[in-house]
């Protein structure tokens, strides 16, 4: 995946990229093959999209132009996926309301923050790396899924989370973050996910030449600057 880079990239995380840019390409649990790379295709026209620039120096996330459909996307998924690549520090609930009065579910709502933000990570790796984006995935045929209803709670997020025993692990965070429990609603979604994060990041026992400390370090600069609630 990364043999015409000009750099050396970990075969962990050409693994884990191929692995989850497999997955996009198939059903998820709530949205089609072809939904799903229509969701890819989406976040890479936000890079260069004039509605996104406008919205992202206007005073306000809310009013200008509209996003409009796709073959595939009702127009509110794609603003959503829109969204979610150019204004993320501006995601508010009543984005997330309006998804859900627009007659999509929260569990569909989940799968598309898991799509998006899983091609954000593989396509951004691959510009770091010099080297061009991958090719869409082609749709493998197939319903969506379903699944098993996950044991959940509501716990003061915007959609109910992962019920767990509270404990901590070796770093003191808690064992289970919440990003995986915000995620847990949907776990096909949340595998996804993980699948294309995994490989670069870790709390402890990273496979880099930089210290934890500076890895810390460099994830908390970055998050600064990319003005992450989290």
């Amino acid at each position: 995946m990364f043999e015409q880079s000009p750099y050396p990239v970990r075969e962990n995380i050409a693994e884990s990229h191929q692995l989850a840019w497999g997955m996009i390409g198939s059903s998820g649990a709530f949205w089609r093959a072809n939904e799903r790379v229509a969701m890819v295709r989406e976040a890479r026209a936000a890079l260069v999209c004039e509605i996104c620039a406008g919205r992202k120096e206007a005073l306000t996330p809310f009013g200008g132009p509209a996003h409009e459909a796709t073959d595939e996307l009702d127009a509110i998924i794609v603003d959503l996926v829109h969204r979610i690549v150019t204004d993320p520090q501006r995601m508010t609930k009543r984005i997330f309301d309006e998804v859900i009065e627009a007659g999509f579910s929260l569990e569909q709502y989940l799968e598309v923050v898991a799509v998006t933000a899983s091609s954000v990570i593989i396509d951004t790796t691959n510009a770091g790396a010099g080297i061009a984006p991958l090719d869409l995935p082609e749709p493998l045929p197939g319903e969506p899924t379903g699944q098993a209803p996950p044991d959940l709670v509501d716990d003061g997020a915007w959609v109910p989370i992962t019920r767990i025993e509270r404990t901590t692990g070796p770093t003191g965070l808690p064992s289970v973050p919440n990003i995986a429990r915000s995620l847990g609603a949907v776990p096909s979604a949340r595998d996804l996910f993980f699948a294309a994060f995994r490989g670069h990041y870790a709390l402890r026992d990273i496979p880099l030449a930089v210290t934890q400390a500076q890895a810390e370090f460099i994830a908390s600069r970055v998050s600064a600057m990319n003005e992450c609630f989290y």
